[in-house]
């Protein structure tokens, strides 16, 4: 009896002693510094494409090391197969239909809701993130509680442009740079990699070590840089001191159900994510998990394995006791969904559970798997395991019922008129009643979504008579289900035909058909708007742009329109006016910026134009572009600081060596009174091949030689 009691409680003791060994480090034990964290988000990375899932043909070693060292969860799932949303929930520790950020683009984290940026920057962490794409820029919420959160895109990034995006390479330098300059606090660093999403284009070593498979090519560049974000931890003797979170945001799918890409349905392709603990020289020791856990589950972990307090509204379990060797007891239900076909097409909702070995998808045509036996999720049993499906589908509502924004007290099985309307507009529809009015179901709607990228995919190569006719019979064939593929299509019809007139016939339809649909409508919007004014129709564009501001007030796209028609008007302070208020909104988009400085210029206040410039030279992408240093060299010349000038166009010959580049250079240096320099610069400009300065600056530097060499002597 002795023997057996024993056996009980030693996975509780052990789970007692991994505990107190986190928590020792930041509450008992006061002169040893907390551990850091560093949080990496592989953006769109199936786990079955990682070495340490089983991949055979990953190239993935700095992954695998960290897995092989730390805690491998074989069984992580994120809520939602996008972007913003998965984040969300990770950041949270709450499932979307509580923070209430269901899609990309259209929503924004709640300053109500507690990250893991705020609870650790209140420990006493400096908190810092570099963000790879768009769609996690700060105006989407997720920057609360970030000392610094660089989303900086490029200096050539577009307003409003969700395709924006920067690869690995420029995130870890990124970090290498933080790592450089950073306090002696302890740190938490979010490093988001964004590579493995559409399209896939990795350098041509990592797509030739993945014999060819883009995708992993991508994946592989992304592990290389983790593997030197890892080596730099080591070289200053920061690995032992860190805490190394590694978590998927979503998956991909390569066609199982129909699905290239994700974001649609919710199958294991799209929603299993690698998850990883790495916590080097700790008690806990390497190990593979198969218990089912969710993203959600990150933040609680991650707060008690470093001795700080919970969130009080995180509905995620800590993984601490399941590291420590505690299995679950009972299986906990794990929730999942996808708004965007709802939200982009018309499509019915989708929402479902994990339970057990069950998962469950209510849609018109509801869906019900045993991932036992059936990991494919090939085999519906709907109707063979219909009872199980019905307590499932009455799980789920009460799941919805219970953890949604404002959670009901009535835990009653049955739901009342009232609540079936408030958990529809949650986005759950019962797969046993009223789910006719739901909306297609996505598994047909994505028939006629391949249609459209099949017409798209032939656009160049095809008839183009034909393919019109085709986006007419879509168009019409779909015109009860109000979905936009025809109508996307036939504007890149008209525009490849030039048939100005039926382009904005198309586009003013399809801005009338989905008018009730704001984010179906913005696409039709947008378009229109930048047909306006490309056709110098500033009138109708001015006319658009500010009906659409109260319906986007977050679309930066829309006041950087309204400033480049001011612009064109020469209505430089109306100009100067809308393209602040974009940078208000995307504070760190460079070319915001520069149109800012622009605008400051025209209307004179040259010293701003140069605070800012100067300001914005500071910035990884300020500081390469060539154009802005010589903007910034002209108005330092101008407020007389001439060696700042000099200063600014060296940096931009050696950033591009061209003729221009030396020309300028030298007239600024015979400006100085540098003779010498100034006639060695000239002369190299001068002989240069090839050549782009014209016969005006031939001349010129001729002149200018010649006046050099005289005062010389």
């Amino acid at each position: 009896m002795k023997k057996r009691t024993a056996f009980i409680l030693f996975p509780a003791l052990l789970l007692g002693a991994a505990i107190i060994f986190f928590m020792a480090r930041s509450r008992t034990e006061p002169k040893v510094a907390p551990l850091n964290l560093l949080l990496i988000t592989l953006d769109t990375t199936r786990a079955d494409r990682l070495g340490c899932y089983g991949d055979r043909l990953a190239r993935t070693p700095a992954l695998d090391a960290l897995a092989a060292e730390g805690i491998l969860f074989e069984n992580c799932y994120s809520p939602v197969p996008v972007t913003l949303p998965a984040h969300c929930s990770l950041f949270t520790g709450r499932w979307p239909i509580a923070h209430g950020v269901r899609n990309n683009g259209s929503y924004k984290l709640g300053e109500g809701e507690t990250t893991l940026a705020e609870k650790l920057k209140a420990a006493g962490y400096d908190t810092a993130a570099v963000i790879a794409s768009y769609v996690l820029k700060s105006k989407f919420g997720l920057a609360q509680g970030f000392d610094w959160y660089d989303d900086r895109l490029g200096f050539e990034e577009k307003a409003g442009n969700i395709d924006a995006q920067i690869p690995a390479d420029q995130v870890y330098a990124k970090f290498a740079k933080w790592l450089e300059r950073k306090s002696e606090k302890p740190f938490f660093m979010w490093a988001h990699f964004y590579d493995a999403h559409k399209p896939y284009a990795p350098p041509d070593a990592y797509l030739q070590a993945a014999a060819g498979d883009a995708y992993r090519g991508e994946v592989a560049y992304v592990d290389h840089y983790i593997g030197r974000m890892v080596a730099d931890l080591k070289e200053r003797n920061l690995f032992e001191h860190t805490m190394i979170v590694i978590a998927g945001d979503h998956g991909e799918g390569f066609g199982e159900h129909g699905e290239k890409g994700h974001g649609i349905f919710c199958y294991d392709e799209t929603l299993k994510v690698p998850l990883i603990f790495c916590t080097a020289g700790s008690l806990i020791k390497p190990a593979r998990i198969q218990q089912p856990t969710s993203l959600v589950d990150v933040m609680p972990s991650v707060l008690e394995m470093l001795g700080i307090s919970a969130a009080e509204n995180s509905q995620g379990a800590s993984l601490a006791a399941a590291m420590a060797g505690a299995a679950e007891k009972t299986p906990r239900p794990l929730y999942l969904e996808s708004m965007y076909g709802r939200e982009m097409n018309n499509w019915a909702p989708l929402t479902g559970l994990i339970n057990g070995p069950f998962k469950y998808i209510s849609l018109p045509q509801a869906e019900l798997y045993d991932l036992r036996t059936d990991a494919g999720e090939k085999d519906n049993l709907f109707f063979k395991k219909n009872l199980l499906a019905r307590e499932m589908d009455r799980d789920l509502a009460a799941f919805i019922r219970d953890h949604r924004s404002a959670p009901s007290t009535d835990l009653r099985p049955a739901l009342q008129a009232e609540d079936k309307k408030k958990l529809a507009a949650l986005g759950y529809i019962s797969s046993f009643g009223g789910s006719g009015q739901a909306g297609l179901d996505p598994k047909l709607g994505i028939g006629y979504q391949a249609r459209f990228s099949k017409l798209v995919s032939d656009l160049d190569r095809e008839d183009i008579a034909r393919i019109e006719a085709e986006a007419l019979r879509l168009r019409d064939e779909t015109f009860s289900l109000k979905m936009p593929f025809a109508y996307l299509m036939l504007h890149y019809v008209y525009e490849r035909k030039q048939q100005w007139d039926k382009l904005e016939v198309n586009l003013r339809r399809a801005c009338e058909i989905f008018k009730d649909s704001p984010e179906q409508a913005l696409t039709f919007r947008s378009n229109l708007l930048d047909f306006y004014l490309a056709n110098g129709r500033l009138d109708a564009a001015e006319r658009l742009a500010t009906e659409m501001l109260p319906l986007y007030p977050d679309n930066t796209r829309v006041f950087e329109i309204l400033g480049e028609i001011a612009e064109k008007r020469q209505r430089w302070d109306d100009a100067l006016k809308w393209y602040a208020q974009a940078e208000k909104i995307e504070p760190n988009n460079t070319a915001l910026a520069k149109k800012t400085i622009h605008m400051l210029m025209k209307t004179g206040d040259n010293r701003a134009a140069l605070a800012a410039s100067e300001a914005l030279l500071k910035t990884a992408d300020g500081a390469i572009d060539t154009g802005l240093l010589f903007s910034t060299a002209m108005l330092a010349i101008e407020a007389g600081d001439n060696g700042r000038s000099e200063e600014l166009l060296l940096r931009r010959g050696e950033i591009r060596s061209t003729s221009q580049h030396w020309f300028d250079y030298a007239l600024v240096l015979g400006r100085n009174g540098k003779l010498d320099r100034a006639i060695t610069v000239m002369e190299k400009a001068l002989a240069m091949t090839p050549n782009d300065l014209d016969s005006e600056m031939l001349q010129a530097a001729d002149k200018a030689l010649q006046v050099w060499k005289s005062r010389r002597r």
